[in-house]
């Protein structure tokens, strides 16, 4: 199907969807999505309480005066270590987990990452030395990784395009409240004694539980009607589809949708790789390599793949996951000094993230993806420029100017919000709307990776950073956090209101003229063509009353 098609068969699904209602207006009032959405997110509530539960039980008394763990309260490189073994797992468990959505099925892929997460989570609970902590975390990561290619990619694909980014950004407001969770959970057991155990066991233990919800919670609703179409069972997904959006197996919009998904799904594997479909798992292995290469061999899909890396390289370098994986450190650097008032500041960042990632919520599919990045980049550079000169200038006698230290960390708190509603939830909906059905899969797997392996990096440089260059480590962000809203400024398209089948559009690709015929050929087969001259010969009708406008 050419691009005037495409465009045809856009403004036809426009037209039907004229009206309905957008941001959390249009997910509040379709209740079987929105519990859809509520249970997926319990994957980001995982990816959250993860990451900010370690940070607090750093600094827990009970924590550093453990002689079995005594290395890590002393030694930097070794604490980076302990951190960065998260991310690490994730990096391999995104990569992994592009091959398990495809074959196995969005639910079973974070069921079985909810399994792993439990896992990882027994492990740092009970840890008798430092070995349990690097094995624990692993898994941990190695779970959180799959989830964060699992679960964005299963709620854009549920959503309708009205609400896809409002629908995919839920993901970033549960990473955003296990963040939160997990501070005020590691403030509360603080408390409890400052030398028992079971003042940081307790909070490494809680991760557990969110995870169990989601490995049973998760078949309590239905699946990817694109992975239904792609293992063949079309009516089901129909039946889901009709399901979701509350009409009947004969609504336009909704045929509209189901066709493209299945003329789509034709064009991938089968079309592509036909001497290798329904071979046995190795084949399988043989597809997700291809895929993979596929995302580079050519300049159409390569913009994608760039696209898509970029995003959450820049993302991890705003400085984000230094804060979130080191919060009551960085706030005792900067004069909070006092295990509680480091981890009630690091309360307040959770309390932050939560607030600030609503607006985004509801604004995301109305403004755009791009506007809201550029907004959180402009105030997220004023702030850490504020935090730099404040350090430079007060970082050796913090003791002796209370309020230089109030007024950092508020600047700091401001920074967290501009990335909430920024950053956050924008590059999540990206890497899952960017890329065609056929390498949905593999392409959101490695835009996750880049995610992982950058915040791997951040999370161990960031102590050593801290201990040899001081309020240096700021300037660092600040320049990559600059070059990234350049890049958004000149070279990021905007995705608002594009259906996932209309990304060709947006990154204006241009395929091979044997795709081109196998496309034309499958669109005629299937009826998909119909839909763009249905409206040609049909009078248009007013919104307000149904008659027909002369």
């Amino acid at each position: 199907m050419n691009q005037s098609e495409v465009s045809a068969l856009a403004l036809r699904r426009e037209k039907l969807a004229r009206g309905r209602r957008t941001g959390v207006e249009g997910l509040v009032t379709n209740p079987r999505l929105l519990w859809i959405a509520l249970v997926a997110a319990l994957g980001g509530l995982n990816y959250g309480y993860e990451q900010g539960s370690y940070a607090q039980v750093l600094v827990m008394p009970s924590f550093t005066n453990d002689p079995r763990f005594s290395r890590i309260a002393t030694d930097s490189s070794f604490k980076g270590w302990t951190v960065s073994v998260l991310p690490l797992g994730g990096w391999l468990g995104s990569l992994v987990n592009g091959y398990f959505v495809g074959k196995f099925g969005r639910r079973w892929a974070i069921s079985a990452a909810s399994f792993v997460c439990t896992l990882g989570g027994a492990l740092t609970t009970g840890a008798a030395n430092p070995d349990y902590l690097f094995a624990g975390r692993f898994f941990i990561g190695f779970s959180v990784g799959m989830m964060s290619t699992a679960v964005p990619t299963f709620l854009s694909e549920l959503a309708p395009t009205e609400l896809r980014g409002t629908t995919a950004g839920l993901f970033q407001f549960a990473v955003c409240l296990g963040i939160m969770i997990s501070y005020w959970i590691g403030y509360g057991t603080n408390f409890i004694s400052a030398t028992s155990s079971v003042s940081w066991r307790i909070p490494l233990a809680v991760q557990c539980l969110p995870a169990l919800l989601l490995m049973f919670g998760v078949w309590l609703i239905p699946e990817s009607p694109r992975h239904l179409v792609n293992i063949g069972q079309e009516e089901r997904a129909r039946a889901v589809l009709a399901y979701i959006r509350r009409t009947g197996p004969d609504d336009e919009l909704m045929n509209i949708e189901l066709t493209e998904i299945k003329a789509e799904a034709i064009f991938g594997e089968a079309e592509r790789y036909p001497h290798l479909v329904n071979r046995g798992p190795w084949s399988d292995v043989q597809i997700e390599f291809l895929e993979i290469t596929t995302l580079f061999s050519s300049w159409d899909t390569f913009k994608r793949t760039a696209t898509g890396g970029l995003t959450m390289f820049f993302q991890q370098w705003t400085g984000i996951d230094a804060i979130v994986n080191y919060a009551p450190t960085i706030f005792t650097s900067i004069g909070l000094t006092g295990n509680t008032t480091s981890l009630l500041a690091s309360g307040v960042v959770g309390m932050l993230f939560v607030l600030s990632v609503l607006p985004a919520v509801q604004l995301i599919d109305k403004v755009g993806r791009r506007t809201l990045m550029l907004a959180g980049t402009a105030g997220m550079l004023l702030t850490l420029i504020l935090v730099a000169a404040l350090d430079a200038s007060f970082g050796t006698r913090w003791d002796a100017h209370r309020a230089a230290s109030w007024f950092t960390a508020a600047c700091i708190w401001a920074y967290i919000g501009c990335f909430g509603f920024s950053w956050g939830p924008t590059s999540w909906c990206l890497i899952a709307e960017i890329f065609p059905l056929s390498l949905r899969g593999p392409g959101v797997a490695l835009s996750a990776s880049s995610n992982w392996m950058n915040n791997f990096v951040v999370s161990y440089t960031v102590p050593i950073m801290l201990t040899h260059i001081t309020w240096r480590t700021y300037i660092v962000f600040i320049c990559t956090l600059a070059l990234g809203g350049l890049w958004v400024l000149f070279f990021l398209p905007e995705t608002r209101g594009k259906s996932l089948e209309e990304m060709d559009l947006v990154f204006r690709s241009h395929t091979g003229s044997a795709d081109v015929e196998r496309m034309e050929r499958i669109a005629r087969e299937i009826g998909l063509r119909r839909y763009t001259v249905a409206s040609d010969d049909e009078p248009e009708k007013d919104a307000a009353d149904g008659t027909e406008k002369v």
